[in-house]
């Protein structure tokens, strides 16, 4: 199993300068020069930067007691125990593509600090509703937060979660392969096969939020979706889960936009405390919505996503092995719908 593989943010003033500055060139409004445009928005993404700043040093100062909890909180040996426990306990569904879904994930003190150490929603404010997220690890945030939720992806996803997955996964994932590399069929999750976590980050949605049905970036072979209410939430719009009539391969890398019309609904997985669904990205969609009218009014939702695919390495050998005529489907650059 190879480390985490993804490129993990620029670090430094000059990162953080173009998260949150804009170039000047997008800063024209009529009526108004571009100079004047440029300095009022700078103001604005400084006034930003501000009020994440403060956020992180009042998390840091409310949570300085509680740093001392976490050696505690994040024992290896039993939160790992835990959670391969909560994968071995889980069912393998295979109707109309392979999930799982995993209750009660982590054991409840870690649980609690992880949803404790989401960092403070100021550090989502700088991208427009619906579309606010955060890559972990955190380039920036509150020393509770990187804490937490690095021992959770190096170490907790790393080691305990994603074996049992993949073991869970191993026949439909193994049959997948065979289907679109024919050459690796007498060993499928061996060399040059060698899968790792990409493309994590922490997303946080709101009052109309939609997503139509769809599948995942080609090369995303398992999708991982933690869902992370902050309390006793409402377990209503969470992932919807739909057969495809005619279900057909994606031809290309990007995400796999699929006509509604053509799909039919056959699971509504909860948002439900302290559970995942695992879903292997291979036909079938999956979607989610919340109602315009959803309540709170101000109703935040955190989810955790990553995916389990190909290192970057392999993805070169795996391309290398197509015929000719195929490699345009799992050739390009990388679209995401989430960006």
């Amino acid at each position: 199993m190879g480390r985490r593989g993804e490129p993990r943010g620029k670090k430094g003033t000059e990162g953080w300068k173009r998260a949150v500055v804009p170039p000047a060139s997008r800063l024209i409004v009529p009526g108004i020069g571009p100079v004047q445009c440029a300095n009022t928005r700078k103001v604005a993404a400084l006034t930003v930067r501000e009020s994440q700043l403060r956020a992180i040093a009042s998390a840091d100062a409310a949570f300085e007691e509680e740093m001392h909890l976490l050696p505690v909180i994040c024992d290896e040996a039993r939160v790992g125990a835990h959670v391969r426990d909560a994968v071995e306990r889980a069912r393998l569904k295979t109707d109309p593509l392979p999930y799982l879904l995993v209750q009660n994930v982590f054991p409840p003190d870690f649980y609690a600090a992880l949803v404790r150490g989401i960092p403070p929603f100021e550090l989502f404010a700088d991208k427009p509703h619906n579309k606010r997220q955060l890559k972990v690890p955190l380039v920036y945030g509150p020393e509770y937060s990187r804490a937490i939720w690095r021992f959770l992806v190096d170490v907790v996803l790393e080691s305990a979660f994603q074996p049992p997955i993949l073991e869970k996964f191993r026949e439909p994932l193994a049959e997948w392969i065979v289907h679109e590399w024919p050459p690796l069929a007498s060993n499928p999750l061996g060399p040059p096969m060698e899968l790792h976590s990409t493309d994590g980050r922490i997303l946080l949605r709101g009052r109309g939020y939609r997503i139509p049905p769809h599948r995942d970036p080609k090369w995303g072979f398992i999708t991982v979706l933690l869902y992370l209410p902050l309390a006793h939430e409402s377990e209503e719009w969470g992932t919807q889960i739909y057969a495809v009539d005619e279900d057909e391969a994606a031809n290309s890398i990007a995400p796999h936009w699929i006509d509604p019309g053509r799909c039919r609904l056959v699971a509504d997985v909860p948002f439900r405390r302290n559970s995942a669904l695992v879903f292997l990205n291979s036909r079938g969609a999956h979607g989610a919505y919340i109602p315009d009218d959803a309540q709170p009014a101000d109703l935040r939702r955190y989810i955790y996503q990553y995916r389990i695919g190909p290192t970057k390495a392999a993805i070169e050998s795996l391309v290398a092995m197509l015929p000719q005529e195929q490699r345009s489907v799992w050739e390009g650059k990388m679209v995401d719908y989430l960006a």
